[in-house]
């Protein structure tokens, strides 16, 4: 190559790597492939992506930062994983919500157990907290590589889901409302905090089906409702059920519309991001439980009852003592709260085949996606 060439070569090298150092993806590129730096992953929302009434070793959540660190880092790069997620968590809080902590003073930025099914501290919040947090270790925002994020199911609640005295139609357009207008709010502040986080946006799961068993769908609600332990068998038998079915089928519908146009609606919040910011910003996980292994069903992906009015999950005895002792110090918060739909909350929520099975979807999602695409093939390769 003569002297002339050389210098050619040279000053496109130059003038490309200046393209790369200004571009908008350049810090993000140059951080994912970069094995020496730690990857930085970062959950919040409501009780899916927590992991309601698993042990920590088995959460979805887990189970994702060891895949990264050991199978696409290769133990080279140190995930580091930090989660502000807990049950009951809205997206954000409404006026109502807001008003009455204030009244009695209570701090809207304060966790408490993340197996207790309050609304507050919001995931907005949690995105603030956290972001504050790495702030004090000496993070900067832009090196946070990794958000995940479920939401939108508790602004309307699990059990207006599946009433069967309520609306179809009335449904559809609050999911409309929380899974897609209001997620895409929240995806817009997360990525103004992170910009340079991929944020993965979780889905739901169809809650019934039909395939569910009407016993158990109906014992449960004896139990959540404090129904009478002795006097339940008068209630749910052979002859009852004949009763129940209508109303497990009209539940089992409303179910089936929340898991499809949720997924509709959280699928178009990440659209949404992704073409106003003119790149891959946002990716959207859909459930990998199928109705068939929905709550009551043979094989279920879900935790259920288990005797004596226990909920299947790991975590019922710790949350029958922090339920009960946290709600009393809310007497004075015009909210209300169950303690016994708090003790009970691990039901219907994913049990270890469950959280394996969305690990597994995520995998491949984030293996999909630019997060992975250049630094992944890098490491495994």
């Amino acid at each position: 190559m003569d002297n002339y060439s050389r210098r050619n070569f040279l000053k496109q090298i130059g003038a490309f790597s200046a393209l790369l150092l200004t571009s908008r993806n350049a810090f993000s590129f140059s951080e994912f492939v970069n094995s020496n730096k730690d990857f930085e992953m970062l959950v919040v929302g409501d009780s899916l992506i927590a992991g309601q009434g698993l042990r920590e070793k088995d959460k979805f959540t887990t189970l994702t930062k060891n895949w990264l660190e050991a199978e696409v880092f290769k133990n080279e790069r140190k995930v580091n994983l930090k989660n502000k997620s807990h049950s009951g968590s809205r997206l954000f809080l409404s006026e109502k919500e807001i008003k009455a902590m204030q009244d009695a003073e209570k701090d809207l930025d304060k966790f408490y157990h993340p197996e207790i099914n309050f609304s507050f501290p919001s995931a907005k919040t949690q995105i603030d907290v956290a972001a504050e947090e790495y702030k004090r270790e000496g993070k900067k925002l832009e090196y946070i590589n990794l958000i995940m994020v479920s939401g939108g199911l508790t602004n309307l609640n699990s059990s207006y889901i599946i009433n069967p005295f309520k609306k179809n139609k009335k449904l559809r357009e609050k999911i409309d409302k929380y899974c897609n207008d209001m997620m895409f709010r929240f995806l817009e502040h997360a990525n103004q905090t992170f910009p340079n986080a991929l944020i993965t946006v979780i889905g739901y799961f169809p809650m019934v089906s039909k395939k569910s068993s009407t016993g158990k769908i109906y014992n449960a609600i004896l139990e959540l409702y404090e129904f009478p332990r002795p006097a339940k068998p008068i209630m749910n038998n052979i002859f009852t059920k004949q009763f129940i079915k209508p109303i497990h089928k009209k539940m089992a519908k409303r179910s089936k519309v929340w898991f499809e146009d949720s997924t509709k609606a959280l699928q178009k919040a990440v659209n949404r991001l992704n073409e106003k910011r003119g790149e891959q910003k946002a990716i959207f996980v859909k459930s990998p439980i199928p109705e068939n292994r929905s709550f009551g069903t043979k094989n279920s992906l879900l935790f259920g009852m288990a005797k004596k009015g226990r909920s299947e999950d790991f975590l019922y005895d710790e949350r029958k003592k922090v339920c009960g002792e946290t709600i009393k110090t809310m007497k004075d918060v015009e909210l209300k709260f169950k303690t016994r739909f708090c003790e009970l909350s691990g039901i219907g929520h994913p049990n270890i085949e469950g959280s394996k099975a969305y690990a597994e979807e995520i995998r491949k999602s984030l293996m999909g996606s630019k997060l992975l695409s250049a630094s992944s093939q890098k490491q495994i390769n």
